[in-house]
């Protein structure tokens, strides 16, 4: 504010040019109204800041005015001081009721109504504070809901854009069948996993868990996937020398560029050789992928190495196994097993297995619907606290 904007509003014209006559010294910029209609026509046209009224005028009256500047809607706060010859305790209880701010007895003291207007000034002040205030905040809370609504978008696009990257469940190839299930923690994942065909009866499968959740560990999961696409020197080595050596490559370079220990990553990887009916997997601190047969459900609880990117020079084994017709693998990350209910425990590998002896003959589908219908009837209403990915390849009958 360089200036305050005061009308006066009085039926009287003397008492008009009285009043403009003692607030004249003072860098306030005035403006008069003989009654109430006129007032509200300047309140109008002006940003008015102070409103000195009389009580009793024709037509709109004081108290009319105010209860109409009170009700109008305006982000601009006008002061008003009701001036009457009025004195009784219930003429000041009206006055304040309707609005005033304040009440000045008639006839004015000079000296008390620059004070009071030095009051109104500074009440104003505040309010203009308190308004740009409010105007500034609402700015940077526009342009928080502005950014915020571009990340959730961009979110969402690299979400869409992750789950675009995973296989279709379905034949692969001969007689064995995919189907999986993923499930983000927070939109985006740092769990991966593909399966493809790498030779004519050679099927290839991966599973990948970064630690961490959102963008970084999804971003990491991505790179690294990248080392595993079909196109990729790492996969080269898989048929001859065994999935062991894919992880004892992969390891050695991300440890490479990981000097700081700030991640790390489990993996199960192998393949299976569709004509033989055979299975040779590694695992680099991953759970156990299992293999449900007509025996059972079995753990491939043999060597489990040490997780990607921690020891350059670990080492991993490949362990072999036969994949009758009618077998079924799973693999799954963490998420699954670590999955907790609302008291804090974990639904666990023994529950992961009831699950699926329970269903001994179900498709690879069900299998996948079964297991995730069993994970959220355990966890109930807690939610979902870490990646969740199931992947089960069968050999049909």
């Amino acid at each position: 504010y360089l200036t305050m904007n005061i009308l006066i509003v009085d039926d009287a014209a003397d008492i008009r040019a009285f009043l403009k006559g003692i607030l004249s010294g003072k860098s306030w910029t005035l403006y008069e109204a003989s009654d109430g209609c006129s007032a509200r026509n300047l309140i109008e046209q002006h940003d008015i800041d102070i409103v000195l009224t009389d009580w009793m005028m024709p037509g709109m009256n004081g108290i009319d005015l105010i209860q109409w500047i009170r009700g109008r809607h305006s982000d601009r706060y006008v002061y008003t001081i009701l001036l009457t010859s009025r004195d009784h305790e219930s003429d000041l209880i009206e006055g304040l009721s309707a609005g005033a701010d304040d009440f000045l007895n008639k006839p004015v003291n000079a000296t008390v109504l620059h004070a009071r207007l030095d009051v109104a000034e500074r009440i104003q002040r505040i309010q203009q504070d308190l308004l740009n205030q409010q105007q500034t905040l609402m700015k940077s809370k526009n342009f928080l809901e502005t950014a915020y609504q571009s990340v959730k978008n961009d979110l969402a696009d690299a979400a869409r854009l992750q789950r675009s990257s995973l296989p279709q469940s379905g034949t692969t190839m001969n007689a064995l069948r995919t189907a999986w299930r993923y499930r983000p923690a927070t939109g985006i994942s740092g769990d991966h996993f593909d399966v493809y065909a790498i030779e004519e009866n050679t099927l290839f499968f991966y599973l990948l868990d970064v630690s961490g959740h959102g963008v970084t560990a999804a971003l990491r999961s991505a790179a690294i996937s990248q080392l595993l696409r079909p196109a990729s020197n790492f996969i080269h080595l898989t048929r001859s020398t065994g999935p062991a050596a894919v992880l004892e490559r992969l390891n050695h370079d991300l440890a490479q560029g990981n000097t700081d220990v700030d991640y790390m990553a489990t993996i199960v990887l192998g393949f299976i050789d569709v004509k033989n009916r055979t299975l040779k997997i590694a695992h680099a601190g991953h759970p156990p992928a299992l293999l449900a047969t007509h025996d059972g459900v079995k753990e491939m609880s043999g060597h489990i190495g040490l997780p990607l990117s921690i020891d350059a020079n670990a080492s991993y084994e490949d362990n072999f196994y036969a994949m009758p017709v009618g077998s079924t693998l799973i693999l799954h990350s963490d998420g699954v097993t670590d999955c907790e209910n609302d008291t804090g425990k974990h639904f666990g590998s023994m529950a992961l297995k009831k699950t699926i002896e329970n269903h001994p003959h179900s498709s690879a589908d069900a299998l996948v619907d079964r297991i995730e219908s069993s994970i959220d009837s355990w966890r109930g209403e807690s939610a979902i606290t870490d990646d969740q990915t199931l992947l089960v390849i069968q050999s049909a009958n």
